[in-house]
């Protein structure tokens, strides 16, 4: 192939991608009439292969990682959706558990394209759409989805899945879910199928629970509750994860005993689907992997955490599991935050395991000012450690480096997606 082609191809390629993120100005379209239409103009592809679906606020990513790896690990040709990505748009679409080639999306983008742009697609719902014929043309036999946000209306909601799964809640994405848990948990309950069973983490809240009930009956779908105490033995220790479940022992590759819980859900809902035998599960969930949750890297030295938490649920399990996991270390976070997210609650619960705080502002709009997280953090949480303003990641995360000690010091880099890709592009270069 001539320069000359290579170079055209990388620009039309360019031109689509630009395309493509230019439908992210379209915000959101909260309702399901035209991924219904998308999907019928296609030839229903998500119809084409035995679906899994998964909501909730935390621990989806990790969920849908386990149940995906146990059904590759049974012989099954796999799909895996999650989102949003941390740095490559493909990272969004999995087969067999590695990430597709740009090739791929792009050509099924290009068949997609007239009707996304002709029914006014969101960049969630084209996405989407494309995962389903991506999949398709894999012949994936089993896939899993995770949700976007809430469920009900969720672009991935048009898919009839043989269990549906829900994480555990917490309040998140008010603007557009409601500013209550239950309404919340309506949402999310809204992914419940006629005779689908739904494996579900079981609420705090008996108000929540009441609701899973209702919608159950009202669904005539079978409902298990799964609770953290079904885990016998947990043990959490710089070495990793292990429980036993039906007299059987698991470790898990996921750091965190928040995983365990997640864990309990993929083998539930795992075990609606068919009896699969233990080392298959016990190797299923020791290889799942899923970039920027407890991500550790090392560079130059120095030990690096990525974690894409982003609300309060997630800094208190990501604290917790920095504590076990690095006993008597210092804790050096550099956090980078959207402004529509709780960020008191996540700077309050930082503040406790910190000893220096880089406040960043990652390259995105919705970003929260670093001054402000910083008086937040000094002022109405009284932070006696180190608060350092920077206004990039990059800037926040070198300097970061530079100032810890190898053998003493942990940076832990958090508080959003944005945040976790320019800092790992910073690792990589």
């Amino acid at each position: 192939m001539s320069a000359n082609n290579t170079e055209h191809e990388s620009d039309n390629a360019n031109a689509i991608r630009s395309h493509l993120f230019s439908l992210v100005n379209k915000g959101i379209k909260y309702d399901l009439d035209r991924m219904y239409e998308a999907a019928s103009l296609c030839g229903n592809p998500q119809t084409s292969y035995s679906c899994i679906h998964v909501a909730g606020t935390n621990g989806k990513g990790s969920t849908c990682a386990y149940i995906e790896s146990v059904l590759r690990a049974a012989g099954y040709r796999t799909g895996l959706y999650t989102s949003p990505h941390i740095k490559n748009f493909e990272e969004r679409f999995r087969i067999n558990g590695t990430v597709v080639e740009e090739c791929v999306w792009l050509e099924v983008y290009k068949d997609q394209r007239k009707i996304i742009d002709d029914l006014g697609l969101t960049f969630f719902e084209a996405a989407t759409l494309m995962s389903f014929e991506i999949f398709r043309r894999a012949g994936v036999e089993y896939a899993v989805f995770e949700t976007g946000m809430g469920g009900r209306l969720d672009a991935t909601n048009i898919i009839t899945p043989k269990v549906s799964v829900i994480t555990k809640l917490a309040l998140d994405h008010m603007e557009y879910l409601g500013g209550t848990p239950e309404k919340i948990a309506a949402e999310k309950l809204g992914i419940v199928k006629p005779k689908v069973p739904l494996v579900m983490a079981e609420p705090v809240d008996e108000n929540i629970r009441r609701l899973a009930l209702a919608k159950c009956k009202e669904s005539g779908s079978e409902l298990t509750f799964v609770r953290p105490d079904e885990a016998g033995r947990v043990e959490c220790n710089p070495q990793g994860v292990s429980f036993d479940f039906h007299d059987k022992r698991y470790d898990l590759s996921l750091f965190g005993a928040h995983q365990v819980q997640n864990a309990l859900l993929a083998l539930n809902t795992l075990g609606k689907i068919r009896e699969f035998d233990y080392n298959l599960l016990y190797d299923g969930m020791k290889r799942a992997a899923l970039p920027g949750r407890f991500q550790i890297i090392n560079v130059d030295g120095r030990t690096v955490v990525i974690d894409v938490g982003h609300n309060p649920d997630a800094a208190i399990v990501l604290t917790e599991a920095l504590d076990v996991r690095f006993p008597g270390k210092s804790i050096l976070f550099v956090v980078g935050m959207m402004k529509d997210k709780d960020t008191a609650s996540v700077i309050e619960i930082f503040t406790k395991n910190a000893s220096t705080l880089y406040f960043a502002k990652p390259q995105t709009q919705r970003a929260a000012d670093p001054v402000d997280l910083c008086v937040c953090a000094e002022g109405e949480f009284g932070f006696r450690g180190r608060c350092v303003t920077e206004m990039s990641v990059a800037g926040a995360l070198r300097r970061a480096l530079s100032e810890a000690h190898p053998r003493h010091d942990i940076i832990c880099v958090t508080g959003s997606f944005f945040t976790v890709a320019e800092a790992l592009s910073v690792i990589e270069k």
